[in-house]
């Protein structure tokens, strides 16, 4: 599990389809890229070919006679297919309006229900669903180890059903490697995901403030803004996972740009959370930012994600950390009015820049739906690269797409992060290589320590540390 982006893919290869933000006319330039919806970064800022062979030869064997039937749909008479997915719902929403409706005029016979919570809710809820037995036909499912979600601990425990005989997986390409376990694709890459720092660059410019290329330059930035009475940052710490949005970028710039094999190191014992300079770093520099009240602890505990959003988009702060998946409520027109974004990777100490991209989570299908060729069929069509849905999806301007519509197209947004992805600086969510449960645990004791709870930053890496043993046991 190295942590360098393994399916770094050339700017050549991955174009994205981000709709520009705020008044920037040069968001809408094409241009090359990577990025997208919640996800899961490892090797090379180029295509790595074994990850690109092992897919192929996974793909191709598959059978004449495993191939799903392609009129499921068709033949089913009505039926409704259930979905859950996690996230922020919009006005207009894609996968809770639109998706359903598009379904429906493509097959007048099927309904689609599609629920989305908030992802706490959604951990909660996909938990007791695949223990009682009753998991949606459709579920949202993160690379790798990721999360409670993660596609490989769910495949594992027999939760998921193959994938390998969908004709979409021939265009996802290198993508599924994320999501194959023991030659079995389990689940569809939504593209790449970025995680970054959005701004308001009309109150960059009211102050002369440059995009910062070091951290002392950055912490520069928020004292000037501070000093002129702007937040300079806004977080939704109550839902505790936003803490990974920066501390992931500082970890890439501060750990993975020096030792790329850090997350082999946890598994063979040549590397621990608890090594000095390391975590406890990260950490450290992340505090620094609650001390100095750059991000107000206080306000940030009692605020959620999609309040933060908000409050970011009513120019009520200058910056949040955030991902490209959620480009389009951060871009929406709030109190504000309808002000510049930009978006940079956050730097480190050293004056090193990195891009934190990843795999983005994608549909899975239940192991135990009914309708799993129903499924197939649907996402089959959803994936085509060139249906109604598809289009629509992309039109979303959530989603980097490497093949298909929208593959000729670039929010300039982006364009720093590929142009470190094609440096080889780019890597992996943390998270991604850890056994589900870490990173929680890493947010609930940083959440204790900026909270003023008496936990120190020490006790934070020890208990990293303790839970990744803990679970590499199991």
């Amino acid at each position: 599990m190295k942590k360098v982006l393994a399916l770094m893919l050339t700017s050549a290869m991955i174009v994205t389809t981000f709709v520009g933000c705020g008044n920037s006319a040069a968001a809408t330039e094409p241009a090359a890229t990577t990025a997208a919806e919640e996800a899961a970064p490892e090797e090379e800022a180029a295509v790595d070919s074994t990850a690109e062979e092992s897919v192929e030869e996974t793909t191709a064997e598959t059978s004449a006679e495993d191939v799903y039937d392609h009129t499921a749909l068709e033949n089913a008479g009505d039926i409704t297919l259930t979905m859950m997915l996690s996230g922020t719902e919009t006005e207009d929403d894609f996968d809770t309006k639109i998706l359903p409706e598009l379904v429906k005029a493509k097959w007048p016979n099927v309904t689609l229900e599609v629920t989305k919570l908030p992802d706490d809710n959604y951990y909660t809820a996909l938990k007791t669903k695949l223990a009682s037995g009753e998991c949606p036909d459709m579920i949202l499912v993160q690379p790798k180890y990721a999360g409670a979600n993660g596609c490989y601990n769910l495949a594992s425990a027999g939760y998921l059903a193959p994938l390998n005989d969908m004709d979409c997986m021939s265009k996802i390409g290198n993508l599924s490697e994320s999501f194959t376990l023991d030659s079995q694709i389990y689940g569809i890459a939504n593209g790449v995901s970025i995680l970054g720092t959005y701004y308001n660059k009309d109150m960059f410019d009211q102050y002369g403030l440059k995009e910062p290329t070091t951290w002392d330059e950055f912490l520069n930035v928020c004292k000037t803004l501070k000093d002129n009475d702007i937040q300079p940052i806004t977080m939704g710490d109550k839902d505790q996972y936003v803490l990974q949005f920066g501390l992931y970028q500082l970890a890439a710039a501060e750990i993975y740009s020096e030792n790329a094999a850090y997350d082999d190191g946890l598994y063979t014992g040549e590397t621990a959370f608890t090594d000095a300079g390391t975590w406890d770093h990260v950490l450290e520099m992340y505090a620094e930012l609650y001390d100095k009240g750059y991000i107000d602890g206080a306000a940030s505990m009692g605020t959620g994600s999609s309040q933060a959003i908000q409050q970011f988009i009513d120019g009520e702060a200058a910056m949040t950390f955030d991902g490209s998946f959620n480009v389009t409520a951060l871009c929406a027109e709030g109190t504000a009015g309808d002000f510049a974004r930009g978006y940079f990777p956050l730097p480190g100490d050293k004056g090193v820049l990195t891009a934190e991209i990843c795999a983005g989570a994608g549909p899975a299908i239940s192991a135990n739906s009914k309708y799993i060729n129903e499924c197939k069929e649907l996402l089959d069509y959803w994936y085509n690269g060139e249906s109604e849905i598809w289009d629509a999806y992309v039109a979303t301007g959530k989603y980097t797409v490497t093949y298909g519509n929208g593959s000729d197209s670039l929010n300039a947004l982006f364009t720093p992060f590929v142009d470190l992805m094609d440096a080889g600086q780019g890597y992996y969510w943390c998270n991604q290589a850890w056994p589900s449960g870490v990173a929680e645990e890493m947010e609930a004791l940083f959440y204790e320590h900026v909270g003023g709870q008496g936990t120190t930053i020490e006790d934070v890496t020890k208990g990293m540390q303790f839970k990744f043993e803990d679970l590499s046991e199991e």
